[in-house]
């Protein structure tokens, strides 16, 4: 068995038996998938540097997910993240009986064609790009902080002063027009 599916199972069973029970279907899944080709660059990565994977749950308003799993090394640039979305329902409301073959009392169906929404996966390869730290101290930072809201305020400044320069300009041309009109009218 490959170290990411080992790792992967190690991970699921060291988790409460609720989260547990959750991400058993989506092992499942992903073991489905070991002999793609598409998650054999994941599985090869994995397998070469040093990988750690770690689980984070879903937000609990999001009712398409049940989270997601981060495989990433902090000396690699390449991280993988496998989003564990809550698959369309297959089949039909469930009228299982106790009579029909292959029924699970313990669930109280046949597992065919009923209503359930089966774990989906997808996996997305991230490449960091660049991997840069700021140069200089945190008083560098701190005179950069300063200049860019002085220079946000002078910018803010400026833009008023524009305005102000435009509402002008637009009151002196309807002055301009009226002062016209009256000029007009004292010759007639």
């Amino acid at each position: 068995m490959h170290k990411f599916y080992k790792d992967l199972k190690e991970l699921i069973l060291n988790q409460d038996e609720s989260t547990k029970k959750t991400l058993i279907p989506y092992y499942e899944t992903l073991f489905q998938l070991s002999s793609y080709q598409e998650m054999k660059e994941l599985l090869d990565t994995y397998q070469g540097k040093g990988y750690m994977i770690d689980f984070n749950d879903a937000d609990d308003n999001d009712c398409y997910s049940n989270g997601w799993l981060e495989i990433y090394s902090h000396d690699d640039s390449i991280s993988f993240t496998i989003e564990l979305d809550i698959g369309e329902m297959k089949g039909h409301y469930c009228q299982c009986n106790p009579n029909d073959e292959g029924y699970n009392s313990n669930k109280g169906c046949c597992g065919i064609l009923c209503d359930a929404h089966l774990p989906k996966v997808s996996i997305i390869k991230e490449v960091k790009v660049i991997n840069y730290e700021f140069q200089g101290y945190e008083c560098d930072l701190w005179e950069l902080e300063e200049k860019w809201l002085t220079d946000y305020e002078k910018d803010l400044l400026h833009k008023k002063k524009l305005d102000k320069v435009s509402n002008l300009e637009a009151q002196i041309e309807i002055l301009q027009r009226e002062l016209n009109a009256v000029k007009s009218d004292l010759k007639n």
